[in-house]
Order: structure tokens, then sequence, then C-alpha cells
């Protein structure tokens, strides 16, 4: 019925709003599909427009480059070239003159000797330019200024000395046209492995028979021009931050604006997002059509912001370099954040329309819906009231904020679980700690006091008290001893007493009234005034807990809690209950084992003597009559060696027999009775049980003694002794092994180790003997450390170490 009617009065009114809300819905989201789809067209129109500009730019500025180079190389080559004729027509010309001068007083050979000697030392162009002649009919060099070496060489020689045929190219041209230029690239004799590249010029002189030329070295001269180019070009700048760059095919660059990056590899540089965009540059010169565009982000001079950047670049073979131009394309960036802003004002605009619309008709909505429910409403008022007036005040869930009268017994049940579960998480937080508490003391290794002191902590922790105390009593419930106390953080008014450790049971405060009532008390209104009544708290509690401890029907122990912030109830009465009872098991644990060890030491010693005892009988009783026995014999022997023959023999095997007796009790009262270990030193005593061993069990056995046992404990002393002594005798008799270590060491600490080379045995099958019980016992006593390691066919090691008294 309630569910019926709210659902008629709100239906209308939530199905419309749906409606209108999922219409909203789907316009705004198909308007805002389309209009990012023309803001990205609109974007992308504009990048492919300023790609074009850019590139386009960029490309003609490596153009522009390019051509400046090869004009300033083909000026450089004429320049050159005009040159050498000018000199090639001097070297002519004083052939010529000197020729009319002498021709009727001299022979050819003087005349040719003459322009020699006035050719040779003419140098031009920083001395790169200098002048040669050579005989046609012979074929023979007559001057090369610049390499001597080859005047009076043929052709085959000079080609030999130089890789190229100067001769017959020179020869080529004068049979061709009488003069001209030709280039060669000449390898030096003096300089192996370097190639020179030269330009020449030569012209034929008939009267002598010659090929006169002048020759230029064009490497110096082409490097100067490829500098001079570099320098021009490195300070030349274009449209918005543009640049000239030069690398070589290698990836060396060699023309920068940034001085830094001369001389580094192109490869190695990065934008501003680590991309190795150099890298890309080096491929597009050098590989494939040899040219290309690169884009990357890059700062600009003083600029915090990366900005994108434009490259292209195109090889240029002729003198093994790519040449490039970059532009930063800002424009573009600041054309596309302009329209980006132009969207934004337009979306915003078409977004607070829609929004104006679609509220003018959700109102709209409101007002029709209004009037078909309003009647409705008025009936279903009266039953909403009355429901909610019959609500508890204690509710965790509002319910004036519940859309469905359907809601509000729900959430009753939903508070009153919450209320449950809070208390619950409490219980078990508090279940946890005291478990926490437990463990922690177990793993405690300090004094019973500390422990106290921890347990009370916690109590106090747990029941969330200002305040605290444990006190132990007496076996005839008469007296109480505080043995924790936890003072208050924030103190009430003092009371004019002081807290005592043990005090009777009429004087006992707090504590007697737990003991005399013989259950816990739970006071969450005190109203106590007295300062018997508070002991052992200083001030006067508003509330208090105090839960005293059984043991065998007797009170062994109260603790006692005060000012809580809330108040205290059963739980917490059966956690402090329930820690104090694990503690005191803890405690009785403690002691039990204290009085085993001392039951132990009290039993090693009370063997001590036993032992002592009976081998003093043997050595002092047994062995006495034994040897007076012995000697008995000795002189029946001597008797009957006069008398009687025949019993000579039995006689013998008698004396055998009693002297075998007289060295097995020896042995014997030396393993029980340690006097000579006392008298002789530990060292003596080792060493004769070596020769025991030795002899009982025919195995090596070995000893290496260090240090000094003067100073030790003649306790410690006999418990190493029988300790090495039960070790040696279980490796003998068990390991079967064919050597026995004994290694023993003394400074501040001692050292024990015996080891031998038998069989050996499973991990923890040393545990199930009497022997290891008996060295796990002494080396407790010493407070020693015992360890046995152990492995089938590897044999046995036993070590013993702990400090000396």
């Amino acid at each position: 019925m309630r569910k019926n009617r709210l659902s008629i009065t709100w239906a209308p009114f939530y199905a419309s709003l749906a409606v209108i809300s999922a219409l909203g819905l789907f316009i705004g989201i198909f308007w805002t599909i389309n209009e990012y789809q023309a803001y990205k067209e609109s974007i992308d129109n504009i990048i492919n427009n300023y790609n074009n500009q850019y590139q386009s730019r960029v490309r003609e500025e490596v153009n522009s480059a390019t051509d400046y180079i090869h004009y300033s190389l083909q000026e450089e080559l004429a320049q050159a070239e005009e040159d050498i004729r000018k000199r090639g027509q001097v070297a002519y010309t004083v052939a010529s003159h000197i020729y009319s001068l002498y021709k009727n007083e001299k022979d050819i050979a003087e005349l040719r000797k003459m322009v020699t000697e006035i050719l040779r030392p003419i140098r031009w162009n920083d001395g790169q330019g200098y002048y040669f002649a050579g005989r046609i009919d012979t074929g023979t060099m007559d001057l090369f200024a610049d390499e001597p070496i080859l005047e009076g060489k043929g052709s085959k020689e000079i080609i030999s000395l130089t890789g190229v045929d100067i001769m017959g190219m020179a020869q080529e041209i004068i049979q061709k046209k009488g003069a001209g230029l030709f280039s060669y690239d000449l390898l030096k004799p003096n300089y192996p492995g370097r190639i020179y590249f030269k330009r020449a010029f030569v012209k034929y002189f008939p009267p002598f028979d010659w090929f006169i030329g002048a020759g230029v070295y064009r490497n110096d001269s082409s490097y100067l021009v490829q500098d001079d180019a570099i320098k021009q070009l490195q300070n030349m700048t274009f449209g918005d931050g543009g640049e000239i760059f030069i690398f070589r095919f290698n990836g060396t660059i060699i023309c920068s604006r940034d001085e830094k990056l001369l001389g580094r590899s192109i490869t190695s540089l990065k934008d501003s997002k680590q991309h190795l965009y150099g890298e890309e540059l080096w491929r597009a010169g050098v590989e494939g059509a040899q040219e290309g565009f690169v884009t990357y982000s890059g700062y600009r001079k003083g600029g915090d912001l990366p900005r994108q950047k434009l490259s292209y670049v195109r090889a240029y073979p002729e003198l093994g370099w790519v040449i490039g131009a970059s532009s930063y394309m800002e424009e573009m960036e600041q054309a596309i954040a302009a329209e980006t802003e132009t969207y934004q004002r337009i979306s915003f605009r078409n977004v607070f329309m829609f929004i104006v619309l679609f509220v003018v008709a959700v109102i709209l909505l409101l007002f029709s819906t209004y009037f078909y429910s309003l009647k409705i409403q008025r009936g279903v008022q009266s039953f909403t009231n009355f429901f909610r007036g019959a609500a508890d005040s204690n509710e965790k869930v509002e319910q004036n904020e519940l859309e469905f009268i359907e809601f509000e017994d729900l959430a009753k049940l939903a508070n009153q679980m919450v209320d449950e579960r809070i208390q619950n998480e409490k219980l078990l937080h508090k279940d946890e700690l005291r478990l926490d508490t437990l463990l922690g003391l177990s793993m405690m290794d300090t004094s019973i006091q500390d422990k106290y002191d921890f347990i009370l902590e916690r109590i106090v922790q747990i029941t969330d008290s200002d305040q605290g105390y444990i006190a132990l009593v007496n076996e005839n419930q008469s007296y109480t001893t505080l043995c924790a106390y936890v003072a208050a953080k924030r103190q009430r008014p003092q009371l004019n007493n002081e807290i005592h450790l043990s005090a009777p049971i009429a004087e006992g405060g707090l504590m007697a009234r737990a003991v005399l009532k013989r259950d816990a008390i739970l006071d969450n209104n005190c109203r106590l005034i007295g300062a018997r009544d508070v002991y052992p708290y200083h001030a006067i509690p508003h509330r208090h807990l105090d839960v005293p401890v059984y043991n065998n029907g007797k009170i062994v122990m109260v603790a006692g809690v005060c000012n809580s912030s809330s108040k205290y109830n059963q739980s917490d009465i059966r956690q402090i209950k329930m820690l104090l009872e694990g503690m005191w098991m803890h405690v009785l644990k403690k002691c039990a084992e204290e009085e085993n060890s001392r039951l132990e030491k009290q039993i090693i010693s009370v063997s001590e003597e036993e032992r002592s005892a009976i081998g003093r009988d043997l050595h002092d009783d047994l062995c006495s009559h034994l040897t007076g026995v012995e000697l008995l014999s000795k002189v029946l022997h001597q008797k009957l060696e006069k008398e009687d023959s025949s019993q000579i023999k039995q006689i013998g095997t008698i004396r055998d027999l009693i002297r075998d007796a007289i060295d097995k009790t020896r042995r014997l009262s030396h393993g029980l009775y340690p006097v000579h270990i006392v008298e002789y030193g530990l060292k003596s005593a080792i060493e004769e049980l070596v020769v025991e061993v030795k002899n009982m069990f025919r195995v090596n056995c070995l000893l290496e003694f260090q240090g000094n046992t003067e100073e030790v404990n003649s306790e410690t002393v006999i418990h190493l002794h029988y300790a090495i002594r039960e070790a040696v005798f279980n490796a003998a008799r068990h390991g079967h092994p064919q050597n026995i270590y004994i290694d023993v060491r003394f400074d501040e600490n001692f050292f024990i180790q015996v080891r031998d080379d038998g069989c050996g045995f499973q991990e923890g099958h040393y545990r199930k003997g009497l022997g290891f019980y008996t060295m796990e016992y002494r080396a407790k006593m010493m407070g020693a450390q015992l360890n046995i390691n152990s492995e089938p066919n590897n044999g046995t090691t036993v070590t013993i170490s702990g400090m000396v008294d």
C-alpha cells in the first residue's frame, strides 16, 4: 500500500525528468561530437596550409643556400682558370723573349735551361701556383717547380711516382688545340697516401718543342671558398627564427648558429621530448632520395616553453654535405590557439543556450507534473507524517532525506546494524589487541616486572582508561602487593595519600574490595570520597573497574582501571580477566621453567657427586685389592717356578687377567672421578682420553689445544671434559671413522669442536639419544651453545662455544 501510494505520487515526475534528462544528454553528446569533428577539420586545414607554407619556405632557403655554394665554387673555379691562363701566357712570353734575344748566340739546350731557371722560383697564390715545361718529342719533363723530383723523368716514371699521366694529358691538349686547361689528382712522392687536386694550363712553344704550363693547387682555394660560404650561411636568418645548418655525410655539424653544436654529431641531438630528431635529419639527408622534412619540438632562445619546429634537409654530394634549413612554426600554433579559443567561445555560448532551454523545459515539466500529482500527494501526506513521527529519534539515517516510504523500516534496521557493527568492531579490536599482548608477552625476554608493566599498559589501552594498577594477593588473602601502576595523564583533585607497595586488606582500597567481594567490581558512578577508598589512585575516579583472578580457587591477582571515556561493561571485565589469566599462566610457566632448570642443575650435580664417589671407590678400594691380588699371584708364580713348572702357564694367565682388570678399573675410575682433571688440567685429561680411544677403538685421534685453562672455573672444565668425552666416544662407537679431530681453544671465549670422517646420520636422529641430552644439559649449565651438524657419509661435527667464566 505504501509503496503504491508513493510510486503513484512521484512516478510521473521522475519518469518525465528521466526522459528530459536522457533527451538532453543525447542531444548534448550528438552536438559535442559534431562540434568536435568540425573543430578537428578546421585545425587539420590550418595545419595543412601552414605546413605547406613552412615547407615551401624552408625548401626555398635550402635551394638558395645550395645555389650560393654552387655559385661560389663555380666563381672560384672560373677565377682560378683565368689566373692560370694569364700565368701560362706570362711563361710563354718569357720564353719567347729569351728566345728572341739569344737565339743567335746560344743553342736550344742552353736557351731551355735559361728559361727553366727563370721560371723555377716564380710562385703565386700564396705559393700554390708554379710553372712546369716538358718536351713533346721525347716526352721528358724539363721543369716541374713544385716537384723537382719529376724533372728529367719520362712519362712512365712520372706515372709510377704520381699515379697520373701528366705528360700524356699535356701532349693530348697540344696535339688537339695547341693550348688548354686540364685537371688531375696528384699523388706526391714525398707525401704518400695524400692526394692533391690540381688545375693546369699548357701551351705549345714551337722553338723549344715544349709545352709550357702553369699549375695551381685547388684544395686550399676550394676550402677557403667553403669556409667563406659556411660563415655567410651561418649568419643567415629568415622567417620566425629560421636558420641554415650544414653537416657532413658522417653526421658532423659544420655550420650552425649555435656554436655549441659545431663539431658534434647530428645524430645525438634530442628535442624537448627526448626524441632523437637529429638521427631522422641524418637519415633523410643521406638515405633514399637524400632529402626530406622532419618535425620536432625545441626551445626558443629565452623561451620557457617548447615550440614546434620544421626542418628540411637535402644532400650536396659534390662536397659530401647535407644542407638544411629550420624554422619555428609558432604562427601555426598561434593560429591553432586562436581557432581553439574561437571554438571554445562558440561552444560556451551554445552550451549556455542549451542549459537555458533545458532548464525552461524542466520547469515546464515540474509545473505539468505538479498538477497531476497534487491530489495524490495530499492523500499520502497524512500517512507519511505518521510514519515519520513514529521513527526512533536515535536513527542514523535522516528520514527527511528518504525518497520512498519503503526505506524507513530499512533505514531503521540499517542503523541498528551499524550500531551492532560498531560495537562488534570495538570488541574485535580489543580481542586482537589482547591476543597481540599475549603473543608479545610470550616473546618478551625481560624481567617479570617489565611484563607486569607491559600487561597493565595494554589493559589501560584496551579499556580506554586513564589510570590502572596490578596487585598480587598473598596466600592467606590478607595482604595485597602493588606490582604495576599507570598514573593519570590528567589528574582530578588530589587526595592526601601516598602509594604503598604492600597493604593489608583493611587498607587495600579498591584492591581489597575486589578481594573481599571475590568478584569484579564495576562502578560507572563512583561516590568514593576517602583516601583509603580510592587506593592506589591519587585522585577520586568518576568510574572504575576492578577484576580479581583466581588460581586453584584462590585470588592471586587483582587488576583495576579507572576514568574510561565511556562506561565500563562486561566486555571489559572479560578482556581484563582473560589477559590476567594468560599472564598468570605465563608467570607460572616461567617459574616452572626456572624450577626445572634448578632441578636439572641439581640432578647433574648429584650425578657428578655419585660418579666421583664410585670413581674414588673403584680407584681407592677395588684397584688396591686387585693390585694386592696381582702381587700375591706374582709371589705364587715365583714359588711355582721352583717347584712345579706345569702350573706356571695357568698362573701367568691369571696374572694377565688381573692386570687387565686393574687397567680397566683405572680407566673406569678416571671416567667417573675427575680428580685427574682438577690436578693435571683439562689438556692432560684430553690427551689421556686420546690415548684411551686409540687403544680401545683403533682409530686415529688428533688433538689441537690452544690457550690456558688455569683461570677457568673448575666446574666448567669438568663439564667440558665430559662433553668432549661423550662426543668422542659417540663418534668412535657409532660413526666408525678413520680419524677423529679434537680442536680446543681458550681466550676470552672457549671453542670446542669434535669432528670425524665417519658414516654420519640424518639430521635430527641425534636428538633421540641420551648422550645428546647429557651434552645439552652440560652446555646449558655452562651457558654455552651446542651445535651438531651431520650428513650421511660426510661425518659429524659437534661444536660447543661460550664465554669463559
